[in-house]
């Protein structure tokens, strides 16, 4: 199981990385306008940290969609896993 949550921290990361580039918005721009830092910023969208919801949620509002969409980009069924 450890092997898949780090396979979804590192989808998880690129797709944010891929949002973020889309939009033309360079990482240290990103991270001083949405109150992260450079680093932060960066292990997430390496893969290196699990990303809190909280800042998911400034993700979403810094590249100006809907937390839905990258939550439904994931597409992950959890239907039969043990917590």
């Amino acid at each position: 199981m450890e092997r898949d949550e780090k396979k979804l921290t590192k989808l998880l990361g690129h797709y944010l990385k891929l949002l973020r580039e889309e939009k033309g918005i360079s990482l240290n721009i990103f991270a001083y306008e949405n109150d992260l830092t450079t680093a932060t910023v960066s292990r997430i969208e390496n893969g290196l940290v699990d990303t809190k919801f909280s800042t998911l949620v400034k993700y979403a509002k810094g590249l100006e969609i809907p937390l839905e969409n990258i939550l439904s980009k994931l597409n992950i069924d959890y239907t039969n896993q043990e917590y």
